[in-house]
């Protein structure tokens, strides 16, 4: 059988469709990261941590834009960065479907 290659429009928009759970995580943790632009200050962290019922709680340490850059641009965060691509696809297709009246 042929190796399908990655198809981000299609992929993506599966895992956004199918609910899941990573064995590598636990509920009550803090994942968190510091942003790309910290200055040696590691200041400005994006954490996550999903509770016991599966509900995410999103928080940023700082009302400063985070920024986590390309792999080109000086990214030490790369994955971080995708995942928040992904986020920012979710958030367009739901005000797309559901719209909140806020966008």
């Amino acid at each position: 059988m042929p190796i399908r290659a990655f198809d981000p429009d299609k992929d993506i928009r599966k895992i956004l469709e199918t609910p899941f759970w990573p064995r590598t995580l636990s509920p009550v943790t803090r994942y968190s990261r510091v942003h790309d632009d910290h200055d040696g200050e590691f200041k400005g962290h994006i954490s996550v941590i999903i509770d016991q019922q599966g509900d995410v709680h999103l928080s940023v340490d700082t009302l400063a834009p985070l920024r986590f850059r390309t792999e080109g641009g000086g990214g030490v965060s790369l994955r971080v960065r995708t995942a928040l691509v992904i986020l920012a696809e979710a958030i367009r297709l739901d005000n797309e479907t559901r719209p909140t009246g806020e966008e």
